[in-house]
């Protein structure tokens, strides 16, 4: 297989998995009125409670306004809330309430059934080796968009 069939071959297997992952994630999660664009933002909080939406949207690599439907979202749903920021008043600390507290187990068991599921008959050594190669396929393609757009900064 030459390299731009392998590339093709990539890029269809990922959008394939990422779509099967946002079909089984989608069903299980209902329960909770949870989707696949808002479970990210309760599990990055769960690790980082009290910091801004501006933080978490970056960290989950998503622009602002999508991050601001998906808070929005969840707070409606009782599962975070918002307080002042002291320190700077544009800006708000999201911390997750006792309702988020209680799903967020369950949340991250489904995840890794779902994790199971994928890896299901693959060794440890083979399932080690290709993260190392999705980092390395991720690092390229962050360098490469940052190249992008500093190369288009010089055409403005």
């Amino acid at each position: 297989m030459d390299m731009d069939n392998k590339a093709r071959k990539l890029i269809k297997l990922n959008g394939r998995i990422y779509r099967c992952t946002q079909e089984y994630l989608e069903k299980k999660l209902e329960k909770f009125s949870l989707s696949i664009g808002t479970y990210p933002f309760l599990l990055t909080l769960s690790e980082n409670e009290g910091v801004c939406q501006n933080k978490i949207s970056k960290e989950l690599n998503v622009d602002k306004a999508m991050a601001t439907r998906n808070v929005k979202k969840l707070i409606e749903l009782g599962y975070i809330r918002k307080e002042e920021n002291r320190e700077d008043t544009r800006a708000y600390k999201l911390y997750i309430t006792s309702k988020g507290k209680e799903i967020i187990p369950e949340v991250i068991e489904i995840i890794k059934e779902w994790i199971d599921i994928l890896v299901q008959g693959s060794s440890d050594e083979k399932i080690e080796e290709s993260i190392r190669f999705l980092e390395k396929v991720l690092i390229n393609g962050k360098r490469h968009k940052k190249e992008c757009i500093e190369r288009m900064k010089n055409f403005e």
